[in-house]
């Protein structure tokens, strides 16, 4: 068994599970980002916590992925034998409706920006890659361990892709769907690497809707990072607030 995997240790020796303790996600392909692969401009990048449960279709051993991330997997167009929908729609819709239109509709009825290409316009990039049911007490073990990797790999991704957003309200900005206590733990996380990792001043505002948390960090200061949840809103954003705390973050 493989120590570190691109980076990342092996999920299997913490280990992180799927749905269940017989169900690990090193079973699953590994789904790092999703969206804009730089063929269409960039409007909007979102972090995520994590890229959630893989169904059958993501097991290593049956999906379409030959050697090219982008084309196979993301963009891919290909209609398995008895589909009638492209590979890995499901996955594609779930950037599209809860990621991507969100921003990319708040962007348009706010300032009039425009995302011709939808979804590809708008960058989802994971805190981790393995598929996990959800954000609990293991992953975050597994998160604090890798939070080298998080911060390479991920959060210096997302920095970095941001500064070629084309519009001028969200370039150098990276949104989270993180809630602020996730948020505060990533930090912490962050500050352990080095000093040189320090979190700048937040700020951050609640109302009964929707929450936003904004941060900075020193290595890459040039970038804003901002977390936006809800209360009631799950794992989207709070949709019904959305505008208001875009119209305050963007000023």
């Amino acid at each position: 068994m493989k120590d570190e995997i691109c980076g990342w240790t092996n999920p299997d020796l913490l280990p992180l599970y799927n749905n269940s303790k017989e169900d690990l996600s090193s079973k699953y392909l590994p789904e790092p980002w999703w969206g804009n692969d730089g063929s269409k401009p960039l409007h909007s990048v979102v972090i995520n916590f994590n890229p959630s449960a893989g169904g059958e279709c993501q097991l290593r051993g049956e999906n379409l992925y030959r050697d090219d991330y982008a084309n196979d997997v993301v963009n891919n167009e290909a209609i398995p034998e008895g589909e009638k929908k492209p590979y890995l729609y499901q996955t594609r819709d779930w950037h599209k409706n809860k990621r991507a239109m969100p921003i990319l509709n708040s962007l348009n009825r706010l300032y009039g920006i425009d995302a011709p290409d939808g979804w590809r316009n708008h960058l989802s990039i994971e805190l981790i890659p393995w598929h996990t049911k959800g954000v609990d007490e293991q992953y975050m073990k597994y998160l604090k361990q890798n939070i080298q990797a998080v911060y390479d790999q991920s959060i210096c991704f997302a920095a970095h892709e941001s500064r070629r957003i084309e519009n001028e309200k969200l370039n150098r900005v990276v949104i989270l769907r993180a809630s602020g206590n996730k948020t505060k733990q990533l930090l912490e996380y962050l500050g352990s690497i080095s000093k040189s990792y320090e979190v700048g001043e937040i700020n951050e505002t609640e109302n009964k809707q929707g929450k936003y948390m904004e941060f900075s960090i020193h290595e890459i200061s040039d970038v804003r990072f901002v977390s936006i949840w809800g209360p009631l809103s799950r794992n989207d954003f709070p949709r019904s607030v959305l505008d208001e705390i875009l119209r305050v973050i963007l000023k």
